[in-house]
């Protein structure tokens, strides 16, 4: 199994790399983890691992930054690279935490996948069907699956879904029909591209459980998914419901404490927890490495 993850050459997306490095090694997880980093005019330093230079697609459409593209640009850039066709790849986001290793299913047939359910992407839902209509050819509808990251693939499906995946996630994100009917301003367009892409391409999904999101109250599950806020009730931290919150990777700044004594679930106790033993260990590198050799 080989693990990867698009992230952005910036400063934000470091950080969260090096825990999510941190995380995996902790965990015991031992397969090849790679980085897909996109260009910035940033110098490239501080990604731990292997990581892989990719495009930048962020500004690939017109009059918008929209940073998903990356995800299926660059791994489309990554799929292309020489492989074994069968190898099992592991997509999972920068912001993740490893709290035990991922169990390795065994091979996968062409056309099998894993990957993570999302309620949200129910084709019973009104804008799901808005953009089935729109962009997902008729006979491949009833193939249509409400999945997503964290995904699990063999490396020669994914060279072929990624280009029909980017092309799909550009044509919904530019459509002001779908714009204007999508939460959040459209941005899942790029996972409903991902679920369309994967339909139209015949691959079908055994339905995984790789990942709880912080707010759930659970950790039962070997990743959480700190996509969203830690609230300060423990409450699943909702935008339009004004949360208060106690921690969020939008606003942390490296390597600050995380308040991790006043945590309320689980998952963002351990989530805490492991920021903070990092965060230590970065703090006291940085000071042995400004520190004299003969003291001051």
């Amino acid at each position: 199994m080989h693990v990867i993850f698009s992230c952005e050459n910036t400063t934000y997306m470091r950080w969260q790399a090096e825990l999510l490095h941190y995380t995996y090694a902790r965990c015991g997880m031992r397969a090849q983890m790679t980085a897909l980093v996109a260009k910035t005019s940033e110098p490239l330093n501080g990604f731990p691992g292997e990581a892989f230079l990719v495009s930048n697609y962020r500004d690939h459409l017109p009059n918008e930054t929209y940073e998903p593209l990356n995800k299926p640009g660059g791994i489309r850039d990554w799929a292309k690279r020489k492989g074994p066709r069968d190898e099992r790849v592991l997509i999972v986001d920068p912001d993740s935490f490893f709290v035990r290793p991922v169990a390795d299913p065994g091979p996968l047939r062409n056309g099998e996948a894993c990957a993570d359910g999302h309620g949200y992407m129910r084709a019973d839902l009104a804008y799901t069907r808005v953009v089935l209509d729109r962009h997902c050819r008729r006979k491949c509808r009833a193939l249509f699956q409400p999945v997503g990251i964290y995904i699990l693939m063999r490396r020669d499906d994914l060279a072929a879904v990624t280009p029909l995946w980017l092309e799909k996630a550009m044509e919904i994100r530019s459509d002001k029909v779908c714009r204007a009917k999508l939460p959040d301003g459209g941005w899942i367009s790029e996972m409903l591209a991902y679920a369309i892409a994967a339909a139209e391409c015949g691959i079908r999904h055994r339905i995984s459980r790789f990942a709880q999101a912080n707010g759930t109250g659970l950790l039962q599950r070997p990743i959480i998914h700190y996509c969203f806020p830690v609230s300060a009730s423990g409450r699943d931290w909702r935008r339009e419901q004004q949360e208060p919150v106690l921690w969020s990777k939008w606003d942390y700044k490296p390597w600050d404490d995380p308040p991790v004594d006043r945590a309320r679930t689980s998952e963002a106790a351990e989530l805490l927890r492991g920021l903070a033993e990092l965060a230590a260990k970065k703090r006291a590198a940085w000071t042995n490495e400004w520190t004299p050799a003969h003291g001051l």
